[in-house]
């Protein structure tokens, strides 16, 4: 079974390259290229030209990262550049491809829904390409070449690029909007980036420091139908040795079990937090 699985993992990465790429392409050519929009980077110097000069803004975007993977055959993983021209050429392509099925035009002619939508399009997209192991290329790309020749912060070479080209779209076609707005788009961008990758928070994990250790550990065990760990602690405060139970449950548990736990010891200490991602027994198969 364990080599089924690891046979099929490069095809979904295949399929999950791909996906990203058709859709991060479908939110620039629907919402963001065809209103001047542009999250920086790579893509918005792209759409600027596009705007200026006329050519394919897909054709501008594989253009435009040429020279940068050049210069990062050089410095970086052949396997990662190879994802990453794969997701250059999906992605370029289908760019121009949707422009064209759309004739042009944009969805809407709202801006802040451009924004917003275009900002969770290219999220789903960008999200789905990392969590296949892929890049996009542009800015990212950009950024790990400058690091590796120069080693300023990736973080900072990302918003310096980003910010500047932003910036010169709002001056060139002296609408400040086209500044404002895709700070909004590139916020809602990351969210979604990272809820792609992480998905969402549907696990809670709890730290019990309690004197009912048998009873709560029966509670979780026999009603709940989680797991528990036994931990030893030692109070700063008392001086006094301490149990602490750990658990994992579902969110949809966790009115029940604070209500149960507070019912068994009044005087139970308990921490809950989210959790990302659970994997084990009794989560495999999700909450």
């Amino acid at each position: 079974m364990f080599h089924l699985k690891r046979d099929k993992r490069p095809f979904f990465r295949l399929l999950g390259i791909i996906s990203g790429s058709l859709v991060d392409a479908f939110g620039y050519s629907a919402f963001l290229v065809p209103n001047k929009l542009n999250l920086g980077g790579i893509a918005g110097v792209a759409t600027i030209l596009y705007h200026l000069i006329g050519l394919p803004v897909g054709f501008l975007y594989f253009i435009l990262n040429v020279p940068i993977f050049i210069l990062a055959l050089f410095k970086l993983d052949r396997r990662v550049l190879l994802r990453t021209g794969l997701t250059l050429l999906i992605n370029a392509f289908a760019m121009d491809l949707f422009m064209r099925i759309l004739n042009y035009a944009p969805i809407t002619n709202d801006l802040l829904l451009a924004a917003i939508y275009g900002g969770v399009l290219s999220g789903i997209g960008i999200g789905l390409v990392f969590r296949s192991r892929g890049s996009l290329g542009g800015t990212d790309l950009l950024a790990q070449v400058i690091f590796s020749y120069t080693h300023f912060s990736f973080g900072q070479i990302v918003f310096f690029v980003d910010a500047s080209v932003i910036l010169a779209t709002a001056i060139i076609f002296h609408n400040a909007q086209l500044a404002l707005l895709p700070l909004l788009a590139l916020f809602i961008l990351g969210k979604v980036i990272d809820t792609v990758q992480e998905g969402f928070s549907a696990a809670k994990v709890a730290l019990i420091v309690t004197n009912e250790e048998e009873k709560l550990q029966s509670f979780i065990i026999n009603i709940m139908g989680r797991g528990i760990t036994i931990l030893d602690g030692y109070g700063g405060y008392t001086k006094e040795g301490k149990r602490v139970l750990l658990c994992a449950f579902s969110r949809s548990q966790i009115t029940g079990f604070k209500e149960n736990v507070k019912a068994i010891d009044p005087g139970a200490f308990m921490m809950i937090g989210s959790l990302d991602e659970v994997l084990g027994e009794g989560f495999e198969n999700g909450f």
